[in-house]
């Protein structure tokens, strides 16, 4: 319940600076008349809740009940879906982040860590070609293990050819694996594998989605250094992009 001010000051009968008495009926704290005091009340109560439908609005967005998180990212992804990253903005950095976050999911559901099928759904174009399908087989109905872990890291991304329907993203990484030596030990080795993944994106159903696939190992490191012309390294390098990890 609001607290009554409006007997504050009321004894004596100070004059105020508009020249009624403080402790006249008409006036109330500070000799601002009551009705003056119910509309500052009024507005106060008002912006109290704005706050809160504010508030209350920002939380519900956070997820829904289809699987969905919200993100706020420059070009995408605006959600996760079941972990799968989605929604990019129709232009280079979109693709080039959603080739990432792709490749990084795939990494996940080979894991055991999302579901392959739901991958698919989410972010996959509706006629994958045959070397894509693989991928998602050798990635589908795997359970997660625990023992060891293998975590896929995107360094280099250079788009090698776009336009607002299609897109070709490659991805130099490296691949850091976390294993024990040996079944009956608690000492851990380290392995790390340097990689190209490319990608072809398509624009579909309003968002960027994975239609092709192509591996292949290295360079490594030492081998990176002073590229070859034809190699996707020689051409100009994304300066950013946003990779998403779900754990």
């Amino acid at each position: 319940m609001a607290r009554d001010f409006s007997a504050v000051g009321s004894s004596g009968s100070t004059t105020s600076a508009t020249g009624s008495a403080s402790g006249s009926p008409g006036s109330g704290l500070f000799g601002l008349p009551k009705w003056v005091l119910a509309m500052i009340a009024a507005a106060v109560a008002f912006v109290v809740v704005i706050a809160v439908v504010v508030l209350t609005s920002g939380r519900s967005e956070s997820s829904t009940d289809d699987g969905a998180d919200a993100i706020r990212a420059a070009h995408g992804p605006t959600t996760t879906i079941d972990g799968v990253p989605a929604g990019y903005t129709r232009d280079q950095a979109g693709a080039q982040t959603a080739a990432v976050n792709f490749t990084q999911a795939n990494g996940q559901a080979y894991a055991g860590r999302i579901d392959a099928q739901r991958l698919k759904d989410v972010a996959v174009a509706a006629e994958p070609t045959p070397a894509l399908t693989e991928v998602l087989d050798v990635s589908s109905e795997r359970q997660e293990t625990g023992r060891g872990t293998v975590n896929g890291v995107p360094m280099i991304v250079t788009v090698e050819n776009f336009s607002q329907d299609s897109a070709t993203v490659s991805v130099w990484g490296m691949g850091v694996s976390q294993s024990r030596v040996s079944q009956d030990s608690d000492k851990v080795g380290i392995l790390a594998i340097y990689s190209t993944t490319t990608v072809t994106m398509v624009w579909e159903n309003d968002d960027w989605k994975a239609k092709d696939w192509s591996y292949k190992s290295g360079p490594t490191l030492e081998e990176a250094q002073f590229p070859a012309d034809e190699s996707s390294l020689a051409k100009q390098a994304a300066d950013g992009f946003y990779a998403f990890y779900v754990n």
